[in-house]
């Protein structure tokens, strides 16, 4: 694959603190390293504060994922080895992520990315990022680059140059969860 931008910048960026704003495997996401306080900290100011909401956090590959989330349960690990489209799951416990990203329910949702750009990014920076809808809480999710407010663009450090005339109406991903039988359950379809 051809790199649209270099992965050693983008990844210097995120060792920084910064905040990137590009497309993911769903919609147009603020990024930033999942491991420091500091970028979590800014990115809830620039979606306009809330300190339990929770953030998504995306993993390169189900290697990464096990690395964060301890005792992964068999049906979930085949459910990711065989899904084809974004798919976040909620855990109950993780492993070396800030619990500022825990959700309000106690959960932490984690996404392995299927984002040609972005899942290999993940994989060369070595850490889980944030992956953020760039909206404020309070508002709709963009669902193409035209729709990202302006605020949003200047907010953060570093705006990705791909996929910016893409108007093919993305969606946010679903949300799945063992329930206490070990069922799944669907969040948000």
């Amino acid at each position: 694959m051809v790199w649209p931008e270099d992965r050693d910048f983008l990844g210097d960026l995120l060792a920084n603190d910064n905040l990137l704003l590009m497309p993911t495997d769903t919609v147009w996401g603020v990024i930033a390293d999942a491991t420091s306080e500091t970028a979590i900290q800014r990115a809830i100011q620039l979606k306009g504060g809330g300190s339990h909401r929770g953030m998504i956090i995306l993993v390169a590959d189900l290697d990464m994922l096990k690395a964060l989330v301890p005792d992964l349960h068999p049906r979930l690990e085949t459910l990711l080895t065989l899904h084809r489209r974004p798919l976040t799951v909620l855990y109950p416990q993780t492993r070396g992520l800030p619990q500022r990203l825990c959700g309000p329910w106690g959960e932490w949702a984690i996404r392995i990315c299927l984002d040609p750009v972005l899942a290999p990014l993940i994989g060369h920076y070595g850490r889980p990022l944030v992956g953020t809808a760039a909206s404020r809480y309070d508002e709709a999710i963009p669902l193409h680059f035209g729709e990202i407010r302006s605020d949003i663009l200047e907010g953060v450090d570093y705006v990705a140059k791909w996929r910016r005339q893409e108007k093919d109406g993305r969606v946010p991903s679903a949300i799945v969860r063992l329930d206490e039988r070990q069922e799944l359950e669907f969040v948000r379809e």
